[in-house]
């Protein structure tokens, strides 16, 4: 524990010091009001008063200010300290020359406690003032020192002034709550957005989309979330937060479904009449919306409490629309860095992303990597004879099937044209060349097109990756070796730095 010196100065700072925040500084403000409304009162209270007075003042006084440093500390109202001040302000009131002087307390604290708890405590701690008042008017002849009845027109004239500070005191402590809450609110819809910012991954977004619906909750009272999948016979429910407990896994849609058709064709908030489930489970809640979930049929946010105020719903839509955004960004980055990637015809990897694998592979030459180059032979009498989107359905085909033949991590691309390349990670010579050859067999073998049957063959050049080599070298050594092997009668493969080009066999194209 630390020592208390080092405490104090903290404590006269929280109660001294006017707090920064909209609502605390108002509690101050009411509460420094009550105090010195007190302190004034008190003077005239003790005026000409005896010893039992000023004793009775001095304690009512010293129980009213600890009352109040309480619930300032606290930021919470107590029901027995509103009755220790009921009990105080009697007091203060029976020690006073007549009792209206402690009209004066009364009113003030009424402000400082409105700015606390739900509405009802507002009231009761009026009730309790106005009873502690009427108290000490009736008492007021049994206690000594007092010589005849108390005057109680000033007392009973201004106590109806009590509920109506109330009222007012009240609507000003919901007014400062809704923009507290209100600002709440935005600051947890500009932390979603800083948080999405870079997200690349659904799951992440939604995750944390629906942590943000959960601080919404808890700051929020009495607010429920509940996402469901309408089936058409039920809603299945998929996630729920807030005071929602114990609901069951399926909802009878039959009350919701006016309302969940209405909010699917206007793709906005609209309110329904929620099953009867969800009402028992989020404590008796009736008032409920279903906001349809972007881009996601079927699928809705049924937001729902005592009370559903169209600032608050409007706030969960844009959290849901905010994040539904950022998975429609993060679909089309991935889409775009696909297409960066991938040859568009085949589906292959394209020539840019084949050269970075072969770099990261001659930068990290492990196991002998090699580099099988294909091209294929007569494709041009394909696309004379049979037309270009013929050689296009031709070239997607041949290029299903090398993939076919290549395994993991291993990777096969399009170059461009009908040239085509594999990057075999490990391997020796005679491995490299029984794929080269396995490649040739699979690109000879007929294609039936739309336009008709086609056959082609397929010359292999191949070349091991050399540690320090730059990549575009062993491309081009590649390449060399697959020239040779089109020079030597096609249709076969050649290793770079062999002597004679190796055959592939009968595999000659028809």
């Amino acid at each position: 524990m630390p020592p208390l010196p080092a405490t104090r100065p903290a404590m006269r700072r929280s109660v001294f010091r006017r707090p920064a925040d909209l609502v605390e500084r108002t509690r101050w403000l009411f509460g420094a009001c009550a105090v010195v409304s007190l302190v004034l009162t008190s003077l005239g209270a003790v005026a000409g008063a005896g010893t039992w007075q000023l004793t009775a003042v001095a304690v009512s006084v010293a129980a009213l200010l600890a009352s109040w440093l309480h619930r300032y500390t606290a930021r919470r109202g107590s029901i027995a300290l509103d009755l220790l001040d009921a009990v105080a302000v009697c007091v203060f009131a029976l020690a006073s020359p007549v009792p209206a002087v402690a009209l004066g307390v009364t009113f003030s604290a009424l402000w400082f406690r409105a700015v606390y708890g739900r509405t009802w405590e507002t009231w009761a701690y009026t009730a309790a003032q106005c009873a502690g008042l009427v108290a000490a008017l009736l008492l007021w002849e049994v206690v000594p020192g007092h010589a005849g009845a108390a005057p109680a027109a000033p007392l009973l004239g201004a106590l109806p002034i009590a509920p109506l500070l109330a009222v007012v005191a009240r609507h000003l402590a919901a007014v400062l709550q809704e923009h507290r809450q209100a600002q709440a609110w935005d600051a947890t819809l500009a932390r979603l957005t800083t948080q999405l910012l870079g997200v690349t991954d659904v799951a992440q977004i939604r995750q944390r989309g629906w942590e943000a619906a959960e601080h919404i909750c808890r700051i929020t009272p009495g607010l429920s979330m509940v996402v469901v999948d309408d089936d058409g016979t039920h809603l299945v429910v998929q996630r729920s937060v807030g005071l929602v407990r114990q609901l069951p896994d399926t909802l009878d849609r039959t009350p919701a479904a006016a309302g969940l058709a209405a909010a699917a064709t206007a793709r906005e908030p609209r309110r329904i009449t929620a099953p009867q489930q969800l009402i028992a489970s989020s404590g008796g809640a009736r008032c409920w919306a279903a906001i349809p979930m972007p881009d996601e049929p079927g699928s809705y946010l049924l937001l729902g409490g005592s009370v559903l105020h169209p600032e608050g719903v409007a706030l969960i839509q844009s959290l849901v629309n905010q994040a539904a955004l950022a998975v429609r960004a993060t679909s089309a980055y991935r889409k775009l860095e696909v297409q960066a990637r991938t040859d568009a015809l085949t589906g292959l990897a394209n020539r840019s992303t084949f050269s970075a694998a072969l770099a990261a592979a001659t930068s990290d030459a492990d196991g002998d990597p090699w580099v099988l180059f294909v091209d294929l032979d007569d494709f041009k009498l394909v696309n004379d004879r049979l037309g270009h989107a013929a050689g296009d359905e031709l070239l997607r085909a041949v290029g299903a099937r090398l993939a076919g033949v290549v395994r993991a991590p291993d990777l096969c691309a399009r170059l461009g044209g009908d040239e085509f390349a594999v990057l075999v990670h490990a391997a020796d010579a005679g491995e490299a060349e029984t794929l080269g050859r396995r490649l040739v067999e699979v690109a000879s073998a007929p294609v039936q097109l739309g336009a008709g049957t086609a056959r082609v063959g397929a010359s292999v050049g191949a070349a091991c990756v050399l540690p320090g080599a730059s990549w575009t070298s062993t491309l081009q050594q590649a390449d060399l070796a697959m020239y040779a092997a089109k020079a030597a009668g096609k249709n076969r493969v050649r290793v770079a730095g062999s002597p004679p080009p190796v055959s592939a066999g009968a595999l000659t194209p028809a």
